[in-house]
């Protein structure tokens, strides 16, 4: 069994500071928070580059829109809010991953964020080392929904395709249940902001409320002991 995790929204409770951020970028910015919110929603999951053109085309119609400036201010903002400690691990993840870890049990993260800003922030909640292997959306040519990033973390976690079945892949957004359902893994859907959908109940192997449920789903599946 392996298992492999997004970040945010699952390992880190940064969906929402992040919203926050581009809510304050729409009030200093004069721009429309309900469009904002929505084209974010879009962008659940995929890389920066691709974030990118989704919010250039949105806000295309707007004439003082820049998206440059947008950029600061919700950089900013956010950088601000992780320099006085209000990103936090979600509850129950680093649990989980001292868990698997004493289970002896390989694990992956496959974020799309960047591995600079994964490394800055793994490290300042003491998590870091709990993963064996780790993907960045600066190593992968095509964003999720594309199975890329989640292949090549199997790869370098030492999976093979046979065992892609015994493979997790821990989400909340969802192109990374469909990123998942493409590779051939077991996604497992822990909704963050996004409730699940039609589409995800039948592309998850489960859906699940929070990361304890997942430990106790593999406790209890697995016959492995709780947390030593």
């Amino acid at each position: 069994m392996y298992v492999i995790f997004d970040m945010d929204g699952v390992i880190l409770d940064s969906e929402r500071l992040y919203a926050r951020a581009c809510d304050h970028a729409c009030q200093v910015l004069d721009l429309p928070v309900d469009l904002m919110r929505e084209t974010m929603v879009r962008c659940t999951g995929v890389t920066w580059d691709v974030e990118e053109k989704i919010v250039r085309e949105a806000f295309a119609h707007i004439p003082h829109f820049s998206y440059e400036e947008m950029l600061e201010v919700v950089g900013d903002y956010f950088n601000d809010a992780v320099e006085k400690g209000q990103l936090v691990l979600k509850p129950g993840a680093e649990e989980l991953l001292i868990w698997l870890k004493d289970q002896e049990i390989k694990t992956g993260l496959a974020s799309s964020t960047g591995m600079d800003t994964i490394k800055k922030e793994l490290e300042g909640l003491n998590v870091l080392s709990l993963f064996d292997v780790i993907v960045s959306g600066d190593m992968v040519t095509h964003s999720k929904p594309d199975p890329e990033i989640f292949l090549m973390c199997a790869e370098k976690m030492g999976i093979s395709p046979e065992d892609y079945a015994d493979t997790y892949v821990v989400e909340d957004s969802y192109n990374g249940i469909r990123a998942a359902y493409e590779a051939g893994m077991m996604p497992v859907m822990v909704p963050d902001r996004l409730e699940p959908t039609d589409e995800m109940r039948e592309k998850a192997c489960m859906i699940l409320p929070s990361l304890p449920e997942f430990m106790s789903y593999l406790r209890v599946s697995r016959g492995l002991p709780y947390i030593q």
